[in-house]
This record gives C-alpha cells, sequence and structure tokens, in this order.
C-alpha cells in the first residue's frame, strides 16, 4: 500500500521567502491571515512580492510532483 500524499500549497510571506502548507493549514489560517507552514513556521503572506527570492529548507523536501502552484 502506497502512503497517501498529503498536497500542499506554497506561500511566499513577507520576507520574500517560499514555503509550503498542507491545504489544511491553509484553509485553518484564512481567518486570521497567518498561516503555519510544514516547517512549523508562522506565515505571513506577501501578495506583492514580485517573485519569491528562496525556498524554506526545512519546507521544500517534500517531492516537487506533491505541490501544486496556486497562481
Amino acid at each position: 500500500m502506497t502512503p497517501q500524499r498529503r498536497r500542499t500549497v506554497e506561500m511566499v510571506d513577507n520576507t520574500g521567502t517560499a514555503h509550503l502548507l498542507t491545504a489544511d493549514a491553509a484553509e485553518s489560517g484564512l481567518p486570521q491571515g497567518r498561516y503555519t507552514a510544514v516547517c512549523g513556521g508562522d506565515v505571513l503572506p506577501a501578495a506583492l512580492v514580485a517573485q519569491e527570492a528562496r525556498y524554506c529548507r526545512l519546507c521544500m523536501p517534500v517531492i516537487p510532483t506533491q505541490r501544486s502552484n496556486p497562481r
């Protein structure tokens, strides 16, 4: 039996770092505008950041095919 993969979304924080969030974390953080990334860090999203400068090293060990691009 293959382990079920968690769906993740990518979110850029106010420092320009891209983090991964589970779908559940993205949904639960919506009312407050504060999210918890896969790495455990708090993410304050920055919608006006042109392009992420770097990826969070703790979030990104997830296989790239598991990530979805919300853009």
